[in-house]
């Protein structure tokens, strides 16, 4: 399963489930239009529904919101997010990595560009790194064992494999 944006810039579908069973939820594309269907909301004995299960429907941020777990409370921190992370794949795949260890909403664009994406294997980075620091005799150069250096690499925490072919840098 690829973290990789499939369709950039798609709008994104999401559904308001209310706690109160006696109203029925909405289907809602941004926050103005989540804020104008909330407010307008009422159960079937008149009452205004104000607490709501909010699931992301269909889109390309999926991963991103369950690892924030969005709810009310972040829904206007959630969309101001996807402004910031616009149609940059990098930056989406390193707000879901910081997103799964643990850092909230607020921190995600504070802390990603302290992070690189590298496209290719821990063995690909470890050669790169080492024939841009280092001047290795021809000879010597065929009793390299990359995969063994990027392999250390990734068990050291130097690098972080987010999937195949698909390195992050930093931190």
């Amino acid at each position: 399963m690829s973290a990789v944006l499939t369709t950039t810039g798609a709008k994104a579908s999401y559904f308001a489930q209310p706690y109160n069973l006696g109203a029925v939820g909405f289907y809602f594309e941004d926050l103005e239009d989540y804020q104008s269907k909330a407010e307008g909301l009422r159960d079937d004995c008149g009452n205004p529904v104000e607490e709501f299960e909010l699931q992301y429907i269909d889109g390309d941020h999926a991963r991103l919101f369950s690892a924030l777990n969005i709810s009310q409370a972040y829904l206007s921190d959630w969309f101001d997010l996807l402004d910031e992370l616009g149609d940059d794949e990098d930056r989406y795949l390193i707000a879901c990595h910081l997103a799964d260890m643990g850092y909230d909403i607020g921190e995600l664009s504070r802390r990603w560009d302290d992070y690189r994406v590298y496209r290719g294997t821990a063995g690909d980075y470890a050669e790169e790194i080492v024939s841009e620091c280092y001047e290795v005799p021809g000879n010597l150069a065929f009793y390299i064992d990359y995969e063994r250096l990027g392999r250390d690499m990734v068990l050291g925490g130097d690098i972080t494999e987010l999937e195949h072919d698909l390195i992050l840098i930093g931190g």
